[in-house]
This record gives structure tokens, C-alpha cells and sequence, in this order.
């Protein structure tokens, strides 16, 4: 089988595994490697950030160490050489204890609702790019700005090259179709959580004036989110046959929020994504931060065949009883990865796929991100991926 057959037969994994209409010929292999492949590769944290022939290798370690189906962060997340350029210090980068941490960010205060709210780019503009990026500040700041542009001109260009690495090289897919997906920055509520006005300050909000809230998420997803969805209307009806999923949305703000805090400020974006899912026929991957079994009833509403979803905390045997209506994605712990055997990491991987994925409707993954040293040991990643591949149903 040569990598463009490789390539496409990884999709269509992917695709049976969340259609569910059939028992599939094995369970894909969803690789949740963070910056931990970085430290398994032999580099710093800050070496290969801010070193894009650096991340490459780091790349084509993992693709010829580890056999996955799709490495999901591929150099993305952290762009640090095209937000610093601009004097953002969001990111903290510790080559000590190879860690790299993004600060709760609040660039918005909580009497600046109904400014936002009138106008959302304006603000944005005006107020919110200036606070996080502090050299936008200068009165001559053009120079600063022509810097950016080159930055982000060159993180393209990496991100370009190391796509054609991975599928014309190695035969893995990208995951989500980049013209129908529908991220977390297009989500108003999360971007009230991410950026405006953080964990802290949201949390008082959503109890303190919960309409004013609304009003803005309302605010936000019309700017941003309707249009987004408007050209995937456009697109044609049908699952894209170019990557595993078609929208891949990110839930981090739900672990706030009460069941029915979740059905005010969250699920009408969700149930937006849902009814667009089910009547163009697309595939949705959520990946869901933290723990979320409070939200199950909300789930069991989402059309069979169109969803998995990929839980960090929760008990994934549950989940998959609870709510049959989904593919399930995740569940091979960290912590066993990070302490165990191989062989118990083994055995764990095929109580998940005999248990969870027999009939279809599993997506074998690690549970969490997999990004600090502990959370996984290289021979342990090598056994599991290893048997994952070869574990024929």
C-alpha cells in the first residue's frame, strides 16, 4: 500500500468509525500528542518553537516511531515566533520543567459589555488587539506590524510544508476540513471565556448578569459565527472525502457552567452545529476539556452517525452506554501510559477496543493531552500504537 492509499484508507476509518453503520475493519488511532513529542525527539520546549526545522523533525519522529492514524497538533497551538513578534507574553515556556503554559487572559472589564455588544469587530479592534499585543500600543507601531505579517507569512509556509510532509511522506490525513470547521474562536461564549474576559471574570458574570452575557455571546456569533456557517451551507452536502472529519469543534468554557447555565450560554451554538450536521451530513469531532457528564442529556439530542466526541476525565465505559448516539473518542489513560508497563498499557488498549469498539463507534486515543514528560513513556506509546494498528476486528 503506498501513502496516498494509506492516507485515504485512515479517513475512512475515521469516517465508519463515527458513521457507525458498520463493524469496522480496525479502530483509527487518534494521536493526542502535545508538547511532550517535543521532549521525546530530544529538543527543548523553546527550540523547537521558535525553530521550525526543529518542529519538522519533531514531526517525522513521531510519524516514524509511532504508528498513529492522525497527529492531531502539528506545530499550531503554540505559535510563539508570530505572537511575540507583537509583545504578546501570553505564552510561558519553562525548558526546566519542560512545560509551556498559556496565562488566563482578560482584555476586556465587565463595564465594557454593552461596547462590545454594539459593535463587536470595532471592539475588538480598538480595544482587545491592543491589550494583548503590547508593541500595537506605540504610536509607530507599522514597523512592528510588517514584522507580524512576515512571521505569520513564514508560520504559513511551515504549516504548508509540514502537511505535505506528513500526507504525501507518511500517509497520515489532516483531520478536520479547514473550510467547513467550526473551531472555538467562532463560538461567542468561548471567546468570552479564552480571551475577553477569562475564567474569573466570566465565571462572576454568567451569575452577576447572565442576560448581558447572552446579549454578547448573541453579539458575537452573529459577527462571526453566521457567516462562517452561511459558506458552509454553501459547500456540497456530504462528508469532505479529503480528511477524517468535517468540523471540529473545541469545548474548554463548559467547566463553569451548570447544566442549565449550559443550556442558556452553550448549547444553542452546539444545536446550531447539530442541525447543520444532520442536514448537509457532515462529521463532527468535540473535543471535550475536563469533565462533562453533567451535559449527557444534552449530547443524546445530536444525531446518530455525525458525532464522537473525545471526554478527558470521564468515565468512557459510561459514556458510551449513556449515550449510544455518538462515536466515543479518547480513554487510554495518561497516567497508565506515563507509569505502567507495555504490556499493561496493551492490555488496557484492548479492553477499550473490545469493550467500546467492536460494533464501530470508538476512536482510540490517549485521554489528555499528552504534553509534559510524565504523561507518557516513549516504549509504552510504541507498544499501544503498535498493537492499535495491527489489532485487525
Amino acid at each position: 500500500m503506498n501513502t496516498e492509499e494509506l492516507r485515504k484508507e485512515r479517513i475512512q476509518l475515521f469516517k465508519d468509525a463515527i458513521r457507525m453503520e458498520k463493524k469496522p475493519k480496525r479502530i483509527p488511532y487518534f494521536g493526542n500528542l502535545w508538547s511532550w513529542k517535543i521532549i521525546d525527539a530530544g529538543y527543548k520546549l523553546s527550540e523547537a518553537l521558535f525553530d521550525y526545522e526543529i518542529m519538522q523533525k519533531v514531526l517525522r519522529h513521531v510519524f516514524e516511531n509511532y504508528k498513529i492514524d492522525v497527529l492531531y497538533e502539528t506545530g499550531w497551538r503554540n505559535p510563539v515566533q508570530v505572537t511575540s513578534i507583537l509583545g504578546n507574553e501570553e505564552y510561558i515556556i519553562n525548558d526546566d520543567a519542560n512545560s509551556i503554559n498559556i496565562k488566563d487572559q482578560c482584555f476586556m472589564e465587565a463595564e465594557e459589555y454593552d461596547e462590545l455588544i454594539k459593535n463587536p469587530k470595532k471592539f475588538l479592534w480598538e480595544k482587545v488587539v491592543p491589550r494583548k499585543n503590547k508593541l500595537l500600543r506605540e504610536e509607530n507601531n507599522s514597523g512592528h506590524f510588517r514584522k507580524f505579517l512576515q512571521k505569520y507569512g513564514e508560520f504559513g509556509e511551515f504549516m504548508g510544508k509540514s502537511s505535505k510532509i506528513m500526507q504525501e511522506e507518511y500517509g497520515l490525513p489532516e483531520f478536520a476540513d479547514p473550510m467547513a470547521a467550526f473551531d472555538h474562536w467562532g463560538n461567542g461564549y468561548e471567546l468570552l471565556f479564552n480571551i475577553l474576559r477569562g475564567i474569573k471574570g466570566l465565571s462572576i458574570d454568567i451569575r452577576r448578569d447572565p442576560e448581558k452575557v447572552s446579549a454578547a455571546i448573541e453579539a458575537l456569533d452573529e459577527t462571526f459565527v453566521k457567516p462562517r456557517f452561511e459558506r458552509g451551507k454553501k459547500l456540497p452536502k456530504g462528508s469532505n472525502k479529503e480528511y477524517c472529519v468535517d468540523m471540529n469543534p473545541v469545548m474548554l468554557g463548559h467547566t463553569i457552567l451548570s447544566p442549565k447555565q449550559f443550556e442558556k450560554f452553550y448549547w444553542p451554538h452546539l444545536k446550531r452545529i447539530s442541525d447543520f450536521a444532520e442536514s448537509h451530513d457532515k462529521l463532527v469531532y468535540i473535543f471535550a476539556e475536563g469533565e462533562s457528564s453533567r451535559f449527557y442529556e444534552f449530547f443524546q439530542e445530536f444525531p446518530k452517525g455525525h458525532f464522537a466526541i473525545h471526554t478527558e476525565q470521564d468515565d468512557i465505559f459510561e459514556l458510551k452506554k449513556r449515550v449510544p448516539n455518538i462515536a466515543v473518542a479518547g480513554g487510554m489513560k495518561s497516567t497508565l501510559l506515563g507509569k505502567g508497563t507495555p504490556q499493561e498499557c496493551v492490555d488496557y488498549a484492548k479492553k477499550l477496543i473490545d469493550e467500546l469498539g467492536s460494533d464501530g463507534g470508538y476512536i482510540f486515543s490517549e485521554n489528555k493531552m499528552i504534553s509534559y514528560e510524565q504523561d507518557c513513556k516513549a516504549e509504552n506509546l510504541k507498544a499501544v500504537s503498535e498493537f492499535v494498528s495491527q489489532y485487525y476486528l
